[in-house]
């Protein structure tokens, strides 16, 4: 069954909350107590902070969290019951585009399930990348993660 754009990104968001990896870039304002993960707040939106103390809005969502692998403490591993779903990479791009448009982010945090190899993920990444910055002069923060 095909999940509309509208659910794979529920699916998608959630599943991206448990990285701590933009939580809050050290800073001491942290609270994930009250978002239920870690700096998220909802339809993918997460509160990270700078250096400086500044707030930033990202969208923060996984590419897939289809995974060819069983990493035993991975929500997203293989053999875990979850829902399942992915993003074309101009679907990430039109989705970034759509939210920095309309002020509700600053930047994209993009991670991953492994689809068929690391390599074959990370490039996948990189032509989000590639294509919010070259082809749409996208000018906002860009954090790509791979578990591998």
């Amino acid at each position: 069954m095909k999940h509309s754009l509208t659910s794979r990104l529920a699916i998608l968001s959630d599943a991206a909350k448990y990285d701590a990896s933009c939580s809050s870039s050290g800073a001491g304002k942290r609270d994930s107590a009250a978002t239920k993960g870690l700096g998220s707040t909802s339809n993918g939106i997460c509160h990270a902070y700078t250096p400086d103390g500044r707030c930033i809005s990202l969208l923060k969502i996984l590419l897939t969290n289809f995974c060819i692998y069983d990493c035993a403490y991975c929500i997203n591993r293989s053999s875990s019951n979850v829902q399942r779903a992915r993003f074309t990479a101009d679907e990430v791009v039109w989705l970034t585009l759509e939210f920095y448009r309309r002020n509700y982010i600053e930047g994209l945090f993009l991670s991953s399930g492994i689809i068929r190899s690391s390599d074959d993920t990370m490039a996948q990444m990189v032509r989000v990348a590639r294509e919010l910055r070259l082809t749409h002069g996208f000018r906002g923060y860009i954090h790509l993660k791979s578990p591998f």
